[in-house]
């Protein structure tokens, strides 16, 4: 699309939506918008074997400004190709200072640490012998994927877990990240990848208080600065919520991180919502906690994330949807809203359909053992409201197993979930790949060029 003058065309959902999907041709001008550790248990799949628990140091404590602005939602004014290596000045400007976020509300007097605990290594056993079709069939699959040249983004990963992981094995510096997994495990990262949005949902990791020994966000600024990340989001999990929904220092550093976008790649509030499957935290204290960040969402007009599970205790999609109401209800409808990693029916969908006009359904690759409920809702889901995610470092495909570390799903591995949506949609990957970077880009508001 051509610029005209300082701003670009952007895609805006309309008013109304339907099941259907949106009007694809339905365009808004507006100012262009700048694109720019103990691991909780996976809120998706089954429990792991292992130790999944890691320390991160605690840094320094000098606080930044805040600028509570609602303004600072649309930070996005000047966006580098996705091709581009150079890094953001934003983001390399003063990192001593915004490593020290919420210090001066929280009041405390950490002394800075420079580096990060590997862990404990994990001993791995040697992986049982493949037979050769199995081999010839995984290696087909790679060549597929390395082949096609249609961009795609994984739209919901979680880089803080895939380090924990992967230091394990001894192989990474405490500094590494996305750039060196990608040298490292080039075949887990197809040249189509265009990027990733990180979700940062472990308060531990960015809340700089006095009792916080895992604090360490300098590691996320420096990894800020690849281009790989098209964006974050932060929030709570509802694994979480019993320890910090009701601690100021986590809503003041959530109102700080929110006001200053462009620093930190900003796009949306979350992960966040109900989980009645097997988390700790009481059903009071998780809609507590997700109302909170749904109002922040309407704050900063950013999009939500939300994880919501259901379980033995409840029905975790009708608490979501109702606290959704009430906030719908006083405000409006069009809350940009990621259903994050989808495994229901189809009938529960439609709920959400009917509900949030502007909601999108995050495919992982868990969807390559659904059964054919899982598989009618894949279907009859419209393709423009499709997402694809790795949860990562969970859900790892199969055919990705003889080339990546046992056990961790790598962001580029989300082409998997691509291709199976492919099968069930009786269309191309191409057609899934170029679909899903759309509504990415759409969702998160990232500009389309």
């Amino acid at each position: 699309m051509s610029d005209k003058g300082n701003g670009r065309e952007l895609y805006q959902p309309p008013a109304k939506r339907t099941e259907k999907g949106s009007n694809p041709s339905t365009l808004v001008k507006e100012e262009c918008r700048e694109s720019f550790r103990k691991i909780i248990p996976n809120c998706c799949e089954e429990d792991d074997d292992g130790d999944d628990t890691i320390s991160s140091p605690v840094k320094n404590s000098t606080n930044i400004d805040k600028s509570p602005s609602a303004s600072s939602k649309n930070w996005r004014t000047t966006t580098p190709s996705l091709s581009s290596t150079e890094p953001s000045s934003d983001i390399i400007h003063n990192v001593q200072e915004k490593c020290n976020i919420g210090s001066r509300r929280n009041k405390t007097d950490k002394k800075p640490v420079t580096t990060r605990g590997p862990g404990f290594p994990k001993k791995e056993t040697p992986s049982s012998g493949r037979n050769d079709d199995s081999e010839n069939h995984n290696k087909a699959l790679l060549e597929k994927f390395h082949c096609t040249d249609m961009p795609y983004i994984d739209s919901h990963c979680h880089t803080d877990f895939i380090y924990t992981m992967l230091m394990r094995s001894k192989q990474f510096k405490p500094t590494d990240g996305i750039r060196e997994w990608v040298y490292r495990y080039p075949d887990a990262f197809p040249r189509a990848f265009a990027g990733m949005i990180a979700n940062f949902i472990k308060p531990e990791l960015f809340v700089n208080c006095a009792d916080n020994e895992e604090y360490d966000f300098r590691w996320i600024l420096e990894q800020l600065r690849s281009n790989y990340y098209l964006g974050t989001t932060w929030g709570c999990h509802p694994h979480h919520a019993e320890k910090w929904g009701k601690m100021d220092a986590f809503w003041n550093t959530m109102e700080e991180i929110l006001s200053r976008g462009s620093d930190l790649k900003v796009l949306a509030v979350g992960e966040c919502g109900i989980d009645l499957h097997r988390c700790e935290s009481s059903l009071e204290i998780q809609k507590e906690v997700f109302d909170k960040h749904v109002a922040l969402a309407y704050k900063y007009r950013l999009p939500l994330v939300i994880h919501c599970r259901n379980g033995n205790k409840g029905h975790a999609e009708e608490e979501c949807l109702e606290i959704l109401k009430k906030h719908m209800v006083q405000k409006h409808p069009f809350l940009k809203i990621h259903r994050h990693c989808y495994t229901e029916n189809w009938e529960i969908a439609r709920q959400w359909l009917k509900q949030c006009p502007d909601v999108h359904f995050g495919y992982t690759p868990a969807i390559l053992t659904f059964k054919e409920p899982q598989i009618d809702a894949v279907r009859r889901i419209p393709l423009d409201r499709i997402l694809l995610e790795t949860d990562a470092p969970y859900f790892k495909p199969k055919c990705f197993d003889s080339f990546t570390p046992p056990k961790v799903s790598l962001p580029g591995m989300a082409i998997a979930t691509a291709l199976r949506i492919a099968e069930i949609k009786n269309c191309t990957l191409e057609e899934v790949l170029r679909a899903t970077y759309d509504n990415t880009r759409r969702c998160y508001q990232i500009p389309v060029y």
